[in-house]
């Protein structure tokens, strides 16, 4: 078998870690733009969706019927 040189073996180990270096960035591309969608979500959105929720259900409560009695729906 024939020895490896010392140009192939550096050639190859700096290919190595330019794939290794290009991959940890796209990974952390990812994390990093899944991080902020879940603080968009999270801080913009479902306050919004709370608020909405919570003026549906006062209009409900608002709009029940007075005499105590339960709706065609049972509820």
């Amino acid at each position: 078998m024939e020895e490896k040189s010392n140009f192939e073996t550096v050639l190859k180990w700096a290919v190595l870690g330019i794939l290794a270096i290009v991959a940890l960035r796209i990974a952390l591309v990812v994390v990093g733009v899944a991080i902020g969608l879940a603080s968009f979500l999270l801080f913009t959105v479902l306050p919004l969706v709370l608020v909405v929720w919570l003026v549906v259900k006062a209009v409900q409560w608002l709009s029940r019927p007075k005499d105590g009695g339960y709706t065609s729906s049972g509820l």
